[in-house]
């Protein structure tokens, strides 16, 4: 399975009696026929899983006995009849199921089989198009449409009609599913076919971004299909991606692909059809009757996991950890796979297990696929510590810590990782989790000493930092460890169980380092606790946490107050004494009914005190946050149990547990009756390439859910979420707050819908739009120099951040972009993005010069101190004679003319703004006779941002190198001229560079060289220096008005390698980003504040819109023959809100002109002298909190 939403409707027999007797008042005694109900339903669904036809066929026609107006009971016969090959028995009861209910695309697909094996081709593709007219968008039957369309191209190979409507379908399926590979490789072949190179072009990329670690053997053809669609070579290219699709056909991750378009057992095999009908779904409104129908049953030896070894002799439940397991996916073939340990006293050593999930059955491959070492295992998990997309495994051990990865879908090698000296400290618990937010997963070990944090530098190395971060704890018993965003501002915090002091909490404060806030949080403890678990159990959108005692009596529900702050839940009289004399050994918060609701689970055992008793309790969250105990439907012979792990082993939809012995061994639990009520699954699928900003699997995002009146949060600790969302039909809002911060929204989901991780534009600065004669225009972006708190790397241990210096930006505006509107000129300064500008002075310069030279100003970033801004004047532009890039593709085209395309040969590294190192070759051709060189580049740049400058500071592996500007020497080698030619101020700007006496021989070839993500549009150069007259008229703002308007639509101008550009007329007013919090400008009137750099500025903030307005009469100066071009000028400071920029979350502290750093050197504030006093009390008095922010999903 890649990220899925799973919906799955099925019915209680309970909740059917309810509407067959609903017009009865009298109580009838209804148990019989519910279990006859869910048992025809629940063992013939299992028969026809295991292939046990005759039996099915039975079960099958009882169910058509006790619910004979069920679509469900008919199709499933008919099921059963055509994998009996009896296909006219089959098309008899698929048909009677459509009579019943003829909108189920999943009968309809049934039908549609026995049409294809009875050679009815045509009626297949009839019935399929039919269900599209009701369920457009059902992924199996477009699916089942493009292959039908595929095997009419085996006969017309080149039938241009068939080819587009096959490429229609991928191409709809490939919106619904980004992350299905298989969808996306045949598009790009039926997309090179049809000559539509660009599209093809855009899915290969995102292949690339998404797709684990292509494999070797097909990186090579990969990188030459890239290279060739960029050349237009597309027959070429077709062959390259056909060798690829063929390597990729016998992957696990393909096949996974593969079943989610077709099911389990393919088309062929038919799916069964789970859900009872919708009318009756809908009237489910007793959850007793579901939670009385549910059962755990102990399938372990069916599921062959009897094979673990396990002690004979009783262990003392503190001497450590005799069996430890973790669950996930490593091989991604859709399933969940185990590990686990069982430590035999005899043999001093534990026995490892690696079980392959192979469809419910577990296989033990261990042997084959690399996991082998000595010593006793503390605690084990999966995690993606290399970003690669394949699951890894970490385990405490006795005798070394080892990380195993994940190099071919489940053989692993051993990591040599440098763990430093653990002062004999014994690992209990292993967290993996991006703490410092830079994109990869830390590594937090709690010990039996000092707790350990290792920073990942994702170079494959990494560096224990917890005593710099402020987590290391003393010399203490630390049993367990959680993490979450418990104070609700953004980032992760890390609660640490301890047994022999107090419990600890650690609140994130950014940029490595955290601050223990135990005792004001309210969650000081005498010690005593054996493990906890944290969810949202009450459903108010804040992490709660249960805490479990290793003796009678210090179990805690604590209930976040969303401040950071907790209370003991004391109402919970039942749950607390029901774990009386138990010693709580692991818990967890899952939702085993699907009602919306966080279950809870404890394991142990009995204290000395009751030798007999259960040591396993299971509680049911009853909707209102009260914890009843329903043990009861667990099997009785349960007594005691290590570690839990929950999953849907089996996919069926509901929560299954998986509980380690006290004295080694596994249990598995089967939920049956779990998915009556319906589910969402969700697995996040991070960019793997071109990104950088957030691990693969999202592990550390923040998810909610809305559904009706129903809202749930979670905090991501694995690939696969699970969401039980009651009888609901489906979820309104699911959103995502990814480990970076940022926000993503899904509305209204489908059944199979895919999130993968958006390339979202978080930072850019202030947005200038003006009026053009007829509506406001993206013009560019404002303030790019600016970047507080941005760091820039790491010196000595030391963060460096970018200058403290304001902008001092003067840009051009092009001169048929600004009309005047009612004798003024008018302008809208937006903040649109997550940052905090503060807008100090604006000024309009009105430039009249002869209409024979166009003029320009240099546009590029550099650091201060700034120059004088220069004017430069052209009367004749030259193209260069070729251009080049390092590969040799000839690029001239792309940058002959401002036309919005792209120089675009680019290969991404793993960060956004980082590529491999490419080279743009200008041939100038003969200049010796030239008195002046100047070269004019005009483009934008994608750059980096907060989060990715710390990640790469952690490595030497890959750094960011600025344009240098090469040329030859007259021993014909590549001479370094200028070191930093510098890049464009974000959007659509101009790099000016003189080139006078830089040539060192006769051959004017120039060079530029950078792994920047910068994408040139127009080059040209001059050749003489103009000496013109420029009249220069500095207009002040007559008029400035701040307001809220909202965030324009974004899109991408000149294509995928174009900037992003906004439209000004498509608007939304939702709140879309976490806000700096603190003090903003009031709206209304700042026109003051805009006259004069003096730090008194405007403080926008997200959604924030400032009116400017100039008078356009200006005394003329143009004479006949002259024309007239515009400089705007900002001068302000920008503060984006990256988890990693300097004091990113709030509004203060405030900048200032002179301040030597920021954040502020030792003695340095804002000026308090009484203008500037004054000005804070009148002006700044909109207070904003992240209330709306957090709160808007809950609402």
């Amino acid at each position: 399975m890649n990220l899925k939403l799973r919906y799955n409707v099925i019915i209680t027999a309970g909740a059917l009696l309810l509407v067959f007797f609903s017009s009865c008042e009298k109580k009838v005694d209804l148990t019989q026929a519910t279990n006859d109900i869910i048992t025809a339903r629940t063992v013939g669904l299992a028969y026809l899983e295991e292939n046990l036809l005759d039996e099915a066929e039975k079960k099958f026609i009882t169910l058509i006995q006790l619910a004979p107006e069920e679509a469900m009971a008919y199709a499933n016969l008919g099921l059963v009849y055509f994998r009996m090959g009896r296909y006219s028995k089959a098309e008899n009861q698929v048909k009677k199921a459509l009579s019943i209910d003829s909108n189920d695309p999943d009968i309809r697909l049934i039908l549609s089989e026995i049409f294809m094996l009875t050679q009815r081709e045509n009626d297949a593709l009839k019935v399929l198009k039919t269900t599209l007219e009701q369920t457009p968008d059902h992924v199996k039957t477009l699916y089942k449409i493009a292959e039908l369309y595929d095997r009419q191209l085996y006969i017309s190979p080149n039938d241009i009609d068939v080819l587009n409507k096959r490429e229609q379908y991928l191409r709809k399926i490939a919106e619904l599913a980004p992350a299905n590979i298989p969808v996306r490789i045949q598009l790009i072949e039926i997309q090179l076919r049809l000559d539509k190179t660009d599209t093809a072009l855009m899915h290969m990329e995102q292949i690339e971004q998404q797709m684990p670690d292509i494999p070797k053997e097909a990186l090579v053809f990969f990188d030459k299909a890239l290279m060739l669609m960029r050349a237009l070579e597309n027959e070429k290219a077709l062959t390259q991606v056909q060798i690829v699709h063929n390597i990729l056909k016998v992957t696990k991750l393909y096949q996974a692909g593969i079943t989610d378009l077709k099911g389990a057992g393919g088309h062929r095999s038919g799916l069964p059809v789970l859900t009872f009908s919708q009318d009756l779904s809908l009237r489910i409104n007793d959850q007793k009757s579901i939670i009385n129908a549910i059962r755990f049953k102990d399938v372990t030896t069916n599921a062959g996991l009897d094979i673990i070894q396990r002690g004979k002799e009783k262990i003392s439940t503190t001497s450590g950890k005799e069996a430890v397991l973790a669950l996930a996916d490593y091989d991604n073939d859709g399933d969940q796979d185990l590990y686990v340990t069982s430590f035999i006293h005899n043999k001093t050593e534990s026995i490892n297990y690696l079980f392959r999930n192979d469809m419910g059955q577990f296989v033990d491959v261990s042997a084959e696929a690399g996991i082998k070492h000595s010593g006793k295992d503390m605690a084990v998990l999966f995690a993606d510590y290399d970003n690669d997309g394949y699951l890894d495994i970490f385990v405490a051990n006795t005798d070394s810590n080892r990380l195993y990865k994940n190099i071919d879908e489940g053989k692993f090698s051993s990591v040599e990782m440098n763990f430093g000296s653990l002062d004999s400290s014994l690992g209990y618990a292993a967290l993996f989790a991006d703490f410092d937010h830079e994109g990869d997963l830390d590594l937090f070990l709690a010990t039996t000493g000092r707790n350990r944090l290792y920073r990942n530098n994702l170079d494959g190395t990494f560096t224990e930092l917890s005593k710099k971060m402020g987590i290391a704890g003393g010399n203490v018993l630390s049993r367990d460890a959680i993490f979450g965003d418990f104070d609700e501002d953004g980032d992760l915090d890390l609660f640490v169980v301890n047994e022999d002091t107090s419990n600890q909490l650690y609140t994130n404060l950014r940029q490595g380092r955290f601050i223990e806030t135990t005792e004001a949080s309210g969650l000081t403890s005498d010690g005593n606790s054996g493990s906890a678990t944290v969810g949202d159990y009450n459903n108010d959108g804040f992490l709660d946490l249960f805490v479990t005692a290793m003796s009678n009596g210090s179990n805690y529900l604590y209930r976040n107050n969303g401040n950071g702050t907790f209370e003991k839940d004391v109402t919970q009289i039942e749950l607390y004494q029901a774990l009386d004399n138990i010693i709580g050994l692991d818990v967890c918060f899952f939702d085993f009914d699907n009602d919306g609701f966080l279950d809870l689970l404890v394991v142990g055992e009995q204290d000395e005190k009751r030798e007999n008793g259960s040591g396993i309790r299971l509680f049911h969250n009853d909707g209102t946050g009260s914890f009843k105990d329903i043990s009861t439907i667990l099997p009785p012979d349960l007594t005691s149990g290590y570690r839990i792990a929950v999953a849907d082993y089996n996919e069926d939809g509901d929560m299954d547990i998986f509980i380690t012995g006290i004295n080694g061994g596994v249990k598995l639990l089967r939920n049956d009756g779990g998915n009556i009520n319906k589910y969402l699954k969700v697995q996040l699928v991070g960019l793997r390439a071109g990104s950088g900003k957030n691990n693969h699997f999202g592990i550390g995002s923040k998810l909610e859910v809305s559904v009706g009146d129903l809202y749930q949060m979670r905090v991501v600790t694995e690939p696969v979420t699970h969401f039980g969302i009651g009888q609901k039909l489906k979820a309104d809002v699911v959103r995502i707050q990814w480990p970076n911060g940022v926000p993503q929204n899904l509305f209204y989901p489908g059944s199979d819908q895919d999130i993968v991780e958006s390339q979202i534009l978080k930072g850019s600065c202030v947005f200038l739009y003006a009026w053009n004669g007829q509506e406001y225009e993206f013009v560019t972006d404002v303030l790019w120099r600016s970047a507080l708190g941005m760091p820039r790397g790491i010196m000595g241990g030391t963060t460096i951040y970018a200058f403290p210096n304001s902008a001092d930006e003067y840009l051009k505006i092009p001169r048929d972009i600004i009309k005047a509107k009612d004798g003024k000129y008018s302008f809208q300064f937006t903040e649109e993005l997550w940052e905090t500008p503060y807008l100090d002075q604006i000024k309009l310069i009105a430039l009249d010069h002869p209409d024979s030279v166009d003029i320009f100003i240099d546009e590029r970033f550099f650091p201060p101190p700034f120059p004088t801004p220069h004017i430069y004047a052209v009367s004749e532009k030259f193209i260069p004679k070729s251009a080049m890039d390092e590969k040799g593709n000839n690029v001239i085209e792309k940058i002959r003319e401002q036309d919005d395309k792209y120089v675009s040969t680019l290969m991404p590294e793993k960060f956004q703004g980082v590529m491999t190192m490419h080279d743009l070759i200008l041939d100038l051709g003969e200049l010796s006779q030239a008195e002046q060189i100047v070269l004019f580049l005009n483009g934008w740049v994608y750059p980096t941002d907060a989060s990715i400058n710390v990640s790469m500071s952690q490595s030497d592996k890959i750094k960011t190198i600025p344009p240098i500007l090469q040329v030859v020497d007259r021993n014909g080698h590549w001479k370094t001229v200028i070191d930093n030619l510098g890049f464009p101020m974000g959007k659509k700007k101009t790099v000016i560079a003189d080139l006078t006496d830089k040539f060192l021989s006769e051959d004017y070839r120039v060079r530029i060289r950078t792994n920047m993500q910068i994408y040139w549009d127009y080059i040209f150069f001059s050749t003489e220096e103009v000496k013109t007259t420029v009249q220069k008229t500095v207009l002040q703002p007559i008029s400035a008005e701040i307001h809220y308007r909202g965030f324009s639509r974004v899109y991408r101008k000149g294509g995928r390698y174009g900037p992003h550009w906004f439209d000004y007329n498509d608007v939304s007013i939702e709140q879309k980003w976490r806000d700096l919090t603190g003090d903003y400008t009031r709206y209304g009137d700042v026109l003051p504040l805009l006259l004069d750099s003096d730090d008194m500025y405007v403080i926008l903030n997200s959604g924030d819109e400032i009116t400017v307005t100039f008078d356009a009469d200006i005394p003329s100066t143009i004479n006949r023959g002259w024309t007239r071009d515009f400089l705007i000028y900002t001068d302000g400071w920008l503060k984006d809100g990256d988890l990693n920029t300097a004091q990113g979350q709030t509004v203060l502290p405030l900048p200032f002109h002179g301040m030597s750093s920021y954040p502020f050197g030792e003695g340095e504030n804002y000026p308090i002298d009484y203008k500037h006093r004054l000005y804070l009390n009148n002006y700044n008095t909109r207070k904003v909190t992240n209330e709306n922010y957090r709160r808007v999903l809950w609402q």
